[in-house]
């Protein structure tokens, strides 16, 4: 049993940042018109509507894109390259940027029943 001690209210969730890293978690590291999955060194950012033609930096205009894909695109939309996009691009409510990881090895006996291992 679980005894909660204190109870903090959460609070009213701020507007993700914006950055590189946090498009590539919404992504799942996967190219938006490719759709295979890379490392973040093999990514790049596209502009869905190319800054050329004013297309803004931001959430809902913002892929990550492999550099093939990219280059291939180049200063056009989806549409006139031809290249629909997998996912549209949206503001996520959400990013699993910090995923709790441990190892067996290092968990309480106790802890095993309740963690659904099938190991214990």
């Amino acid at each position: 049993m679980i005894r909660l001690k204190t109870y903090v209210a959460p609070r009213r969730a701020a507007r993700l940042r914006f950055s590189r890293e946090n498009v590539y978690l919404r992504d799942d590291y996967t190219c938006q018109y490719c759709a295979r999955r890379f490392a973040p060194k093999d990514l790049t950012l596209d502009h869905v509507v190319p800054a050329s033609k004013s297309g803004r930096k931001d959430w809902t205009n913002v892929v990550a894109a492999c550099r093939d894909c990219n280059h291939r695109k180049g200063d056009r939309t989806p549409l006139g390259a031809n290249m629909p996009l997998l996912n549209e691009p949206r503001v996520p409510a959400w990013l699993p940027s910090l995923r709790p990881t441990f190892r067996m090895e290092n968990v309480p006996e106790t802890w095993e029943p309740y963690l659904s291992t099938g190991t214990g």
